[in-house]
């Protein structure tokens, strides 16, 4: 078993988020160098804005849908919004991830106070071919939408198997959230 399959064995990324770990690392790395790896601890003000992913396996002329949840909503212990997921973006083509087409922008973490370590669990999956995506399109302003979201049920709405890359980094409070929240209008209700 490689050290990714363990990792997310351990971190119970298998079963609160897929039945089976991919079996490839995907490289995501926010501004400033900041690479997620395997459950590697980032504050929210380091992950606030749109990092870069790629996975060198990709195959230029297939597509993509990429995937950011929090399984640990509103926190690791009382899941009760789990998922919550944070970025959507399908039909990308190669790793173009500019061409793809934005179901949920991105919103970094944003763990409430005193919920500990949350688990941010990005994973990619091969489409067989274009899908015209039955969502709503949801902002970064809004919490709308969000919360109770499966990925799991979202592959097999759209058939797309099982992913062929992740990763994923932890994530608790910090002097950001707030201002996250503020963006997010009515979040603070949320939880």
């Amino acid at each position: 078993m490689s050290d990714f399959v363990r990792d997310m064995r351990n971190h119970k990324i298998v079963p609160d988020v897929v039945p089976v770990p991919p079996e490839s690392l995907l490289h995501v790395t926010y501004p400033g160098g900041l690479r997620v790896n395997l459950g590697n601890i980032l504050t929210p003000t380091e992950v606030k804005h749109v990092p870069e992913v790629a996975w060198p396996e990709a195959e230029p002329d297939a597509y993509y849908a990429l995937v950011l949840t929090d399984p640990d909503a509103p926190s690791r212990t009382a899941p009760k919004f789990r998922e919550w997921h944070h970025w959507l973006v399908v039909n990308i083509p190669g790793m173009d991830l500019a061409k793809g087409d934005t179901l949920s922008d991105y919103i970094g973490a944003a763990p409430p106070r005193k919920t500990g370590l949350h688990r941010y669990v990005f994973l990619l999956y091969r489409q067989n071919e274009r899908i015209y995506y039955k969502e709503s399109r949801l902002s970064n302003r809004s919490t709308q939408g969000r919360g109770k979201f499966s990925t799991h049920k979202f592959s097999e709405k759209y058939e797309l198997g099982l992913p062929v890359a992740g990763n994923f980094f932890q994530a608790q409070f910090d002097d950001y959230v707030p201002k996250l929240y503020r963006q997010l209008g009515h979040f603070q209700n949320a939880f």
